[in-house]
C-alpha cells in the first residue's frame, strides 16, 4: 500500500524551520509551514495532498498508545501476520487516502 500510494519520505524539523526561514523558493516556504504547522514532537507522520495540505497525521506515541491498546480479530482479516503497530499503521494510511479522496 506505502510503495503503490504514497511517497514516503522523512525531514527534519531543523530542515523545515530553514528553509521555511531563508528559501528563495516561496512555495517551498509555504509546504515547509504546512508540514511545521502539523508536527508534533517527536516523530509525525503525516498524509499531504500535492499541494501540501495535511489531510491526516498521527503522532509516534499516539501511534504506539493506540497499538497497545487494541485487539485484534486475527481470524478476520488479511493483516493476521503483522504485529499491532503495523496494523495501526496501516489503518492510518488507509484512513489518509480516505480522506485525501484516494481509491485503496
Amino acid at each position: 500500500m506505502l510503495m503503490d500510494h504514497f511517497i514516503s519520505t522523512w525531514v527534519l524539523v531543523a530542515e523545515l524551520e530553514g528553509i521555511k526561514n531563508s528559501s528563495s523558493v516561496p512555495r517551498h516556504k509555504e509546504l515547509a509551514t504546512m508540514a511545521l504547522g502539523a508536527y508534533v514532537f517527536p516523530v509525525e507522520m503525516m498524509v499531504s495532498l500535492p499541494n501540501g495540505t495535511v489531510v491526516h497525521h498521527l503522532n509516534a506515541n499516539d501511534l504506539l498508545d493506540m497499538s497497545s491498546g487494541e485487539s485484534f480479530d486475527v481470524a478476520s482479516n488479511m493483516m493476521q501476520w503483522m504485529d499491532p503497530t503495523s496494523v495501526t499503521y496501516s489503518k492510518f494510511l488507509k484512513e489518509g487516502m480516505r480522506k485525501a479522496g484516494v481509491e485503496e
